[in-house]
């Protein structure tokens, strides 16, 4: 065979490939990989034996497997199109590996609670009031965000306020907890009008704790005159019983 007959065959066979691969890429520059969504959850056992029995690797594995879903092949899946019950699975399951981390209650107060749907939203605020429960040391902050998302995102005003009702009566191991958390309440009753009930708790606090800073009593003070329209004379009054603790 001639160099010139070999010439005009690899030619051919060039040309028959690039025709080819122009056709694959005309047939298929639409497709593209469907997301499958969250994952389904396996159970402590079973993500504990993924990761040879490492409870901490098999969290933080877990951890940024739930960070990172929805992101991938240059596309962004919309928050609101995850299944949150699936996703509240793997909470608990993140929760069980490690009890004492962050990371998990993070995400899901300020990562997937940008969610507006209640329904989605309702499945964080279960995740966090649970966590939040937690004396140990300030987990009791995850309360406020559920008390926030259950008030803004739910428009659940009964349920913030149980929600703040529980972070008014935690008891930390490691710290007081911080004056503010035990007005929590009355912030959101003054929303549902029941401004005495409210205007009670701050009087209450005011009468009966002892180690409250000079600004802070300033605040309760002002938000009574201010908020609830409470006369500077028995404001006046308040300040003196109190000097009696």
């Amino acid at each position: 065979m001639t160099a010139a007959r070999i010439r005009s065959k690899i030619t051919l066979l060039l040309f028959i490939a690039l025709f080819l691969n122009i056709a694959l890429w005309a047939s298929s520059r639409f497709m593209y990989a469907a997301w499958a969504g969250v994952p389904p959850v396996p159970s402590p056992r079973g993500a504990m034996a993924m990761t040879l029995g490492d409870s901490e690797f098999a969290f933080r594995s877990g951890a940024l497997t739930l960070q990172g879903l929805g992101d991938g092949g240059g596309r962004v899946t919309p928050l609101k199109d995850y299944d949150f019950d699936r996703l509240g699975h793997w909470f608990w399951l993140l929760n069980a590996l490690n009890p004492a981390s962050e990371h998990v209650p993070l995400i899901a107060a300020y990562y997937f609670g940008v969610v507006h749907d209640p329904e989605q939203v309702s499945v964080l605020v279960d995740y966090l009031t649970a966590v939040g429960q937690n004396p140990a040391g300030e987990k009791w902050r995850w309360l406020v965000q559920a008390a926030f998302l259950a008030r803004h995102r739910m428009k659940d005003m009964d349920r913030a306020l149980d929600i703040a009702y529980t972070l008014s009566r935690m008891k930390p191991l490691d710290a007081p907890l911080p004056i503010w958390a035990k007005e929590f309440p009355a912030f959101i009753l003054i929303d549902t009008g029941e401004r005495e009930t409210a205007r009670a708790i701050m009087e209450n606090i005011l009468l009966t704790e002892k180690d409250i800073p000079p600004q802070e009593v300033n605040f309760m003070t002002g938000w009574l005159y201010d908020e609830l329209d409470v006369p500077q004379e028995e404001i006046n009054l308040l300040l003196e019983k109190r000097k009696g603790l």
